[in-house]
C-alpha cells in the first residue's frame, strides 16, 4: 500500500482540487451541501470523489442510502488505501465513508492523519475534485483538513445563532495556522439573494476586521422540502425533479468554487 501511494505522490502526477466543507454547528446542513456539491461538480464534468471526515457524526453514507462495506478508519490505521474504501454514491460520486466511534478518534494521530490527507492528495489520477465533509467540531482533523484543502467552504444557516458558531469556527481554525487557502461562505435554508447577501455581508466584515481574512460569496440555497429526495438518499436532491431552485444554486455554487470562489454578494443571485 506504501508503495502505491508513493507512485500516486511522485513528481507530474496531478493533484485535485480540494474543497473542505464545514458548518459552524450540526442542522445547518453541511453534509447535505457535501453531497449535493459532490453530485453539481459531477454534472460539470469533474469526477468526483467525497470523503466524510466527520468523526463526530459520519452520516455521508446514510444520506447517500449506502450501507458501506469500508470507512476511513482503515485507511487511518493504515490497513488500506483511500481506493479500497471508495464505493459509489448517488449521481456518479464515489464516496469514501466516515467513522464516529470512540475507536476511529483515537486513531487520529499525527502520522495518520498525515496518511490519510496524503493518500487523498494521490487521488488525482482518479478524480479532479474532492469533497471532504469536514463536521462542524474543531479537532485536529478539521484542522489540518482545512489546511490541506484548495478551498474551504463554511455553510450556515440565517439565523444570528448559526452565523456566531460559523465564525466561532473560522475562528478558531484561522488563529496562529499558517496561512488557509480561500474561504467561500454558503448561506442555506435562506428564502432569498437579499438575506443571503446580507448574513455574507456581517460575517465578511467580522472576518476581516477581528481575525485577518476575507470571506467569499460563493451562493445561498433555499429551504428544499424533507421527505423529497428519499429515493435517491436523503441528502441528494440535486437528482429530484421537485427542486429545481435549489438544484440551480447549488450548479452556480459549484461553477463559483470551480472558478475559485470569487463572487461577490450581488453576484450571488
Amino acid at each position: 500500500m506504501m508503495k502505491r501511494v508513493s507512485l500516486s505522490n511522485s513528481p507530474g502526477m496531478p493533484r485535485p482540487h480540494i474543497l473542505a466543507v464545514s458548518g459552524g454547528q450540526v442542522g445547518v446542513g453541511a453534509t447535505t451541501i457535501g453531497v449535493n456539491l459532490a453530485i453539481a461538480l459531477v454534472q460539470q464534468g469533474q469526477r468526483t470523489v467525497i470523503v466524510d471526515a466527520d468523526l463526530a457524526r459520519a452520516d455521508v453514507a446514510r444520506h447517500c442510502g449506502i450501507t458501506p462495506t469500508a470507512n476511513i478508519a482503515e485507511v487511518l490505521a493504515g490497513k488500506r488505501s483511500i481506493h479500497e474504501v471508495l464505493e459509489r454514491g448517488p449521481g456518479g460520486i464515489q464516496l469514501a465513508a466516515g467513522c464516529d466511534s470512540p475507536h476511529c478518534r483515537a486513531l487520529c494521530t499525527d502520522r495518520s492523519i498525515g496518511r490519510l490527507l496524503a493518500q487523498i492528495e494521490a487521488l488525482g489520477r482518479h478524480a479532479e475534485a474532492v469533497v471532504i465533509d469536514a463536521g462542524s467540531t474543531p479537532t485536529d482533523l478539521t484542522s489540518r483538513i482545512w489546511q490541506a484543502a484548495d478551498q474551504v467552504v463554511v455553510v450556515t444557516a440565517p439565523d444570528s445563532v448559526a452565523v456566531m458558531d460559523a465564525y466561532a469556527l473560522i475562528k478558531t481554525l484561522t488563529g496562529g495556522k499558517e496561512k488557509l487557502g480561500p474561504l467561500s461562505l454558503v448561506v442555506n435554508h435562506v428564502g432569498s439573494e437579499t438575506l443571503a447577501s446580507d448574513v455574507h455581508r456581517r460575517m465578511h466584515r467580522s472576518c476581516q476586521r477581528f481575525l485577518g481574512v476575507g470571506i467569499e460569496h460563493a451562493g445561498w440555497i433555499p429551504p428544499v422540502a424533507r421527505g423529497q429526495h428519499a429515493a435517491c438518499g436523503a441528502a441528494a436532491w440535486m437528482l429530484d425533479e421537485p427542486t429545481p431552485e435549489a438544484a440551480q444554486k447549488m450548479e452556480q455554487v459549484a461553477g463559483r468554487l470551480l472558478a475559485g470562489g470569487k463572487t461577490t454578494g450581488l453576484d450571488a443571485a
